[in-house]
């Protein structure tokens, strides 16, 4: 039981735990080695765990400001899954100027891969999203 003169140091140790377990959280990334990339999003851990990418992005712009990117990808589990994926182009402002619809890629286990997508029209930035499928269990 405490004393009263503990009770105030019991009351702020009590309010800065609560304080500090509503900070929020990072999104998740790939892990990527030696490439780490804000551009790439995976939706929670299990996603981070099962993929790497190894390599950075491979992207170019056409003559009519198209982008084409290719991001290098790999399965590091042992049986094949699927992920989908969403992509993102945007203008110089950072305003939404194309979106790719969730598309699934088949994955391989631990076999180099690689996603692509183009914008399609002119674009400055792009942002790509990973998710497992909707129901998915491992």
């Amino acid at each position: 039981m405490l004393n009263r003169s503990m009770m105030p140091y019991a009351m702020m140790l009590s309010l800065a735990a609560m304080v500090g377990c509503n900070q929020p959280r990072p999104p998740y990334e790939p892990h990527a080695t030696p490439y780490r990339s804000t551009q790439i999003h995976v939706d929670g851990s299990r996603l981070q765990q099962d993929t790497n990418i190894d390599q950075p992005p491979v992207v170019t712009r056409d003559q009519f400001g198209i982008l084409h990117v290719m991001v290098p990808i790999r399965s590091v589990i042992d049986r094949n899954f699927t992920l989908q994926y969403q992509a993102k182009f945007f203008n110089r402002d950072h305003s939404l100027v194309n979106e790719i619809s969730w598309t699934d890629k088949p994955m391989t286990p631990n076999t180099p891969d690689q996603i692509e997508f183009n914008s399609t029209g002119p674009a400055d930035d792009w942002e790509l999203n990973l998710r497992l499928p909707p129901g998915f269990d491992r």
